[in-house]
């Protein structure tokens, strides 16, 4: 990879109105001390503290906040080949759109991008070979192992299409390999499973100490042992909320729900 050529990147994308943050050289995972997606920015002033210090630095780009969605096909293993998921799908008649952003990736697959407005997802292998996400992704000119992810037929993302309706109902849950995932959670979800799906959906910056006091006292209620609260508290706030906070606001917000929690449990104790 050429020097400073990801700092161009992040610079022409952000000036597109994209938000993107830095990954360790020659890989997909945060430098150390870097939260991933989740401090991706539009800071020029940031953008050029990251990349020319680190040159080398690989480019990640935030996909939630610019409404878009990969599909991304491997062909990592001839059991989950993701071109002969797609072949299978075309005979469905649920093609994807081919003029639309796509990028050759580092291990000789390819990522499609298209505009998509929907909740959070990642679905690993939703078909062999081939999984969905519209929260974050390595982009051009990153490298993995001196092989470049690569625009196709010199592209950028201001070709990027609507996703298909086929794939956005697939999303929505009407149909998830072969199976409707609403009669499912009609018919199985109770009060865990309705936490469960709150916590990994997460929050935003804008209300984050409510939202989280709000599921330190569900997971009390759940009857989970206070230890085991703090420690999937911790893990929600450094996973699941945008911008996580300090630990010692984690802590205090579970210190005030413990104090709650012994004084109600002290009152049904008398009262029984």
């Amino acid at each position: 990879m050429e020097e400073f050529s990801s700092l161009y990147a992040a610079l022409d994308l952000v000036e597109s109105g994209y938000e993107i943050y830095p990954l360790s050289a020659n890989t997909k995972t945060p430098p150390k001390g870097h939260h991933g997606y989740l401090e991706a920015t539009r800071d020029r002033d940031t953008i050029m503290d990251w990349f020319q210090s680190n040159p080398d630095y690989n480019l990640g780009l935030r996909l939630d906040t610019s409404r878009l969605l990969v599909v991304d096909v491997d062909i990592h293993e001839s059991a989950k080949n993701g071109k002969d998921s797609l072949m299978k799908l075309q005979r469905q008649g649920k093609i994807l759109p081919s003029d639309t952003y796509i990028e050759n990736t580092a291990g000789g697959g390819l990522h499609y991008f298209f505009k998509y407005v929907g909740a959070k997802t990642r679905k690993v292998d939703n078909w062999p070979g081939i999984d969905l996400f519209n929260d974050f992704t390595v982009i051009a000119p990153s490298e993995i192992n001196g092989k470049p992810y690569t625009p196709l037929d010199g592209r950028t993302l201001a070709d990027v299409k609507l996703a298909p309706q086929w794939l956005v109902d697939e999303l929505a849950g009407q149909k998830v390999n072969g199976a409707s995932e609403h009669a499912y959670t009609t018919r199985l979800k109770k009060y865990t499973g309705r936490l469960i799906d709150e916590l990994v959906s997460g929050t935003s910056s804008g209300n984050r100490n409510v939202w989280l006091t709000k599921v330190t006292g569900q997971l009390f209620a759940s009857g989970a042992d206070p230890e085991n609260v703090y420690r999937l508290v911790q893990m929600v706030n450094d996973n699941f909320v945008d911008y996580p906070l300090p630990e010692n606001e984690v802590t205090k917000i579970y210190n005030s729900i413990l104090k709650k929690e012994v004084k109600r449990i002290g009152r049904s104790t008398v009262g029984n």
